[in-house]
């Protein structure tokens, strides 16, 4: 069962982090200048694959969360910690995972390969202790966070690769062939953003990643016989009623979306029959 407990849908945003530049790069200069050139090493060091460090060198600038209580119905878009504060919105991430009666699913996209492997090491860096995270006794002995195959953590990315059988597919570009919006917010790199002072706008970008990722969660869900198509809409409406209520503008696209969504393909006896008519 993939709704048997609450589930936290997650996303991290991250920038170089220009402290790592400048002590272990001798890298000098202002935060703009640090990160731009940490950006120009990586890309010559990976012949223009990649302008991201490996993850330790990584800043987490905003961690983002939305929670579903399958059985209440409730859906919470959150942003954790204080802004700004790395180690306070590492530390709100571990603790929804303590102190709860039943540990809750944790679900992302690319979060194995990515979000989660950052915040471990950013985590450390900070002294931040997250024992719940490691737990693996009672009902967690086998499904646990730690555990590839299993589910406790659902990266999507991952399961529906067959774990790296397949092609790996981007979150935008997965939403958007389901009829979602995909990544709309922002245009230009993230550190790009926070340099320019958008840090506010990271926060919302960050919210529609967790948010898209709960919805093709829950389309998954449906694929795999743990959730009726009615239960289906009845969860993406309350997704829908809780973006009616974000000032942002930019949720007003996201929130009229959701309005008939998901939308399946017409069958060929379908669309012959409107025709026909």
């Amino acid at each position: 069962m993939l709704l048997d407990r609450p589930i936290i849908a997650f996303d991290i945003e991250t920038i170089p982090d220009p402290e790592i530049g400048r002590r272990l790069l001798g890298l000098s200069g202002n935060d703009d200048v640090v990160i731009r050139e940490m950006v120009r090493m990586r890309l010559e060091e990976t012949g223009g694959q990649s302008e991201y460090p490996q993850p330790p060198w990584h800043r987490v600038v905003t961690i983002c969360a939305t929670l579903l209580g399958p059985i209440s119905g409730r859906v919470e878009v959150r942003s954790l910690g204080t802004l700004g504060d790395e180690r306070s919105m590492l530390e709100a991430f571990f603790a929804m995972l303590k102190n709860v009666e039943r540990a809750p699913r944790l679900v992302s996209w690319n979060g194995s390969g990515f979000d989660l492997p950052v915040m471990r090491y950013r985590a450390m860096l900070h002294g931040v202790t997250a024992p719940a995270f490691y737990r693996s006794d009672g009902d967690l002995r086998f499904n646990n966070y730690q555990n590839r195959y299993h589910n406790l953590h659902l990266d999507l990315m991952d399961t529906l690769t067959g774990f790296g059988a397949s092609t790996r597919v981007g979150l935008s570009n997965w939403c958007r062939t389901i009829g979602l919006p995909g990544k709309p917010f922002v245009e230009r790199p993230v550190y790009d953003h926070f340099l320019q002072g958008e840090l506010p706008l990271l926060v919302e970008y960050c919210k529609l990643d967790t948010v898209e990722t709960l919805l093709a969660f829950l389309m998954y869900a449906l694929h795999t016989g743990d959730l009726s198509e009615d239960d289906l809409r009845k969860h993406v409406a309350a997704v829908r009623g809780v973006i009616a209520t974000m000032p942002f503008e930019g949720w007003r696209g996201v929130e009229a979306c959701l309005l008939d969504w998901p939308r399946w393909p017409k069958s060929e006896n379908e669309s012959e029959n409107e025709n026909a008519t």
